[in-house]
């Protein structure tokens, strides 16, 4: 056995010594509520008014609508083949109407940068005058860029370089962060000599999976732009159990290492029925209003100032629109649900949150805080009052995952602590170590069944308190042991867990966890 595994035993020992020897549960202590915080942000919706209308004439109508709705932000294609299809021609027409269109309503436009036409390519496969996801030549694609942007200058003031390069549709023959840094490198000098003043947006990427921002970062993507974007689908997952609010915490490690930026979500959504995320079509048109209201008010909570809603309209094969296809791209005549929600959060104020009875399930003050870490050999946990949220102590866990396959820590607590039966919520605070380690908490209901509940990333620095809803049912894969998937009441905390995140990355550090809490309606 290696001194560092002989050194974590002895480190594991030392805690178990300080046993208090009492073997009743310690009953539930109330809780002196956290004041809610009400934030605000924006919220935009990708029109695509210049990219899927058909008719010029259509587009004014289409801007009305959008601002009777109260829209203060819209996301628009610029599509560069549709533009220059030829390397000598251009046509400005339908980006001329809509940004004359939504100028007029008042509302603010984030231009996207993208979609080359073939010739423009290094892809001899590609027709030359059509449509391409092949990677650009990079200084035809700053110069066409610095031309768009100098043409607008003045009303478009917010720039999107690409659209979601870490995608294998958007990006042939596959993603390549080096390449796509090098491009935003040359097309941001190209555009500061036309247009200095305007802010430049990164493309969206999946913040679930953040290696391809990270080593975007690591070739300068950091010092050639101003604002980080995100695309977290969680389609067709309710976004109350699906993560969502951890989507920012994913990229801690990298707005640690290279400094923090503000974040947008440029996309977001769910559709109302199959789709190319949900193929078997479980949405319904109700759930994708419902999960449009709850979803907006958790990314602003997690730091989120603008998120943008896809998209406006439903395509004919892909039903994320607030609006159905109907008879076209242009017919704007049959809204869904959603469209009344996303009128409706417009329209309204920060929504006045109940307050919810709230309970101290463990205070990790030490009294009787005996824990067993199981199989691994990874880590320990010990507490410590190097630092505490409330009172003076807290639990510190010092771990170091190897790369490679899925690891992970769990540590039993001797006596379990009971959850009150109306509980809706888990909450914890957390200080992180700027890596992406998720936190989780095992449960055990009546039956004697374990299930896993999924607090969220240990994230940034300094002390925030991260919060899961207990869901109806638990997936098979959180289910510690076979069951009906539901926890069944009256309940106990069992375990904290920490796991890596993604499975084989390896990371070190140490997370500190204090006050564990219990939200009942």
């Amino acid at each position: 056995m290696s001194p560092y595994h002989n050194h974590l035993i002895r480190l594991c020992c030392s805690v178990l010594l300080l046993w208090n020897a009492s073997w009743a549960a310690l009953p539930a202590q109330p809780y002196t509520q956290r004041p809610y915080v009400k934030i605000r942000g924006s919220i935009g919706v990708n029109t695509h008014f210049a990219s899927r209308s058909q008719s010029l004439d259509a587009i004014p109508a289409h801007a009305a609508l959008a601002a009777d709705f109260r829209t203060s932000w819209a996301r628009e294609d610029f599509h560069w083949y549709r533009i220059q299809r030829t390397p000598t021609s251009y046509d400005w027409s339908f980006t001329d109407t809509t940004v004359d269109a939504l100028q007029q309503q008042g509302i603010q436009i984030l231009g996207v940068l993208g979609h080359p036409p073939g010739w423009a390519t290094q892809n001899p496969d590609d027709d030359p005058y059509d449509n391409s996801f092949s990677a650009p030549d990079p200084a035809h694609f700053a110069l066409w860029a610095a031309q768009t942007v100098e043409r607008y200058r003045g009303r478009v003031t917010y720039w999107q370089i690409w659209n979601e390069p870490d995608n294998p549709q958007f990006w042939l023959p596959a993603p390549d962060p080096l390449a796509y840094a090098a491009l935003v490198h040359q097309t941001a000098m190209a555009i500061a000599r036309v247009a200095p003043e305007v802010h430049l947006v990164a493309a969206g990427v999946n913040p679930f999976a953040p290696q391809f921002l990270s080593a975007a970062a690591a070739a300068g993507l950091w010092n050639d732009i101003d604002i980080i974007a995100i695309h977290p689908y969680v389609n067709p997952t309710d976004p109350r159990y699906a993560g969502l609010s951890d989507a920012v915490q994913y990229l801690a490690p990298v707005m640690h290492r290279y400094g923090p930026k503000p974040i947008w979500v440029t996309e977001f959504g769910w559709g109302s029925t199959s789709s190319d995320r949900d193929p078997p079509g479980s949405m319904t048109e109700e759930r994708q209003a419902a999960y449009l209201k709850i979803a907006v008010p958790i990314l602003w909570q997690s730091g989120i100032s603008h998120v943008f809603w896809y998209s406006w309209k439903d395509e004919q094969s892909n039903p994320y629109g607030l609006f159905r296809w109907a008879s076209g791209p242009d017919d704007m005549s049959r809204s869904k649900p959603a469209a009344t929600v996303y009128r409706d959060l417009l329209a309204t104020q920060s929504p006045q949150l109940s307050p919810r009875a709230q309970t101290l399930v463990l205070d990790f003050e030490g009294t009787n805080d005996i824990w067993v870490r199981g199989d691994e050999h990874t880590g320990v946990l010990y507490p410590t009052q190097r630092r505490a949220a409330q009172g003076t102590t807290a639990v510190a866990i010092t771990y170091a995952f190897p790369s490679g396959g899925n690891q992970y820590l769990v540590f039993r607590r001797w006596h379990h602590a009971p959850i009150p039966n109306a509980t809706v919520r888990l909450c914890m605070m957390v200080w992180g170590d700027n890596t992406s380690t998720m936190v989780k908490v095992w449960l055990r209901g009546s039956d004697q069944k374990r299930v896993q509940l999924v607090l969220g990333l240990s994230g940034a620095t300094g002390w925030r308190e991260i919060c899961a809803p207990l869901p109806p049912r638990y997936e098979s894969w959180n289910q510690i042991d076979p069951g009906d998937g539901i926890l069944h009441q009256p309940a106990t905390f069992e375990a904290l867990v920490l796991d890596d995140a993604p499975d084989g990355a390896g990371s070190s550090g140490t997370i500190f966890v204090d006050a564990l809490r219990a939200d009942s309606d």
